[in-house]
């Protein structure tokens, strides 16, 4: 009789870090409330420099997006105030 070689166990699986919270937050408030998406982005990239959680790919979007969205966003405010401005300026002179 042969004799079988010896099985080894599956082993364990390698240690996944948890997702930073302030990152997912990051990311969700970029498109719901853009200011808040830029806070939680900072923070949440401070929060995994600190403790090693991962995410940070998600809390450098939100950042960004917040920024982008918050620039947008102060862009229309001030091009519709403009636009009201010239409008009740610009009264008609008609007889």
């Amino acid at each position: 009789m042969s004799q079988q070689p010896t099985q080894y166990g599956y082993g364990t699986a390698p240690v996944q870090r948890p997702t930073e919270t302030m990152a997912i937050l990051a990311i969700v408030f970029a498109f719901v409330f853009s200011p808040l998406g830029i806070v939680f982005g900072i923070i949440g990239r401070k929060n995994i420099d600190r403790n090693g959680n991962s995410g940070r790919g998600l809390a450098t979007a939100g950042m960004w997006l917040g920024i982008v969205f918050t620039a947008l966003g102060v862009l229309y405010v001030v091009g519709l105030i403009v636009l009201i401005s010239v409008a009740a300026t610009s009264g008609s002179t008609a007889p």
